[in-house]
């Protein structure tokens, strides 16, 4: 049941002693489950990245660009500045919410600086509307 493979992380050959196994080695396989994300993407789109938001930190102001989609960040650059950021939040002045993305209806280009503005895909209510009213029919259809 061996069988010749290459270990998509090192690029090794080496032999697979199951028909699932995919990596060389426990170290070559935690890395891809690590960077599982990167992974799923051909190479070629990896290095040019397609950038889906960018936002500045509401703690430390750091510019945050969000290439994949499973990276769910809009507010904070990490984990540790969002527990800092309301540990502290009356003692630290905090940087203004910049958020620009495309309206998923009618493309235009929104930018939002109000931080209890929560729109994320949409540029209004209508345009939230119209898309879900066209694409529960085209579903309805199908």
């Amino acid at each position: 049941m061996e069988r010749e493979a290459i270990c998509p992380v090192c690029g090794k050959p080496f032999i697979a002693d199951r028909i699932s196994q995919k990596y060389c080695s426990a170290v070559c396989r935690r890395y891809a489950y690590r960077h599982r994300h990167e992974d799923e993407m051909p190479p070629s789109q990896r290095a040019a990245g397609k950038t889906l938001r960018t936002f500045r930190c509401l703690r430390c102001g750091k510019l945050v660009v969000v290439k994949h989609r499973a990276d769910k960040r809009r507010k904070f650059c990490s984990p540790h500045c969002e527990r800092l950021y309301w540990k502290h939040s009356k003692n630290v002045k905090s940087q203004t919410v910049q958020n620009t993305f495309h309206c998923r209806n009618c493309g235009v280009l929104v930018d939002i600086r109000d931080a209890k503005d929560k729109r994320t895909a949409f540029c209004s209510a209508d345009c939230r509307k119209q898309w879900f009213s066209l694409h529960r029919r085209h579903r309805n259809q199908t």
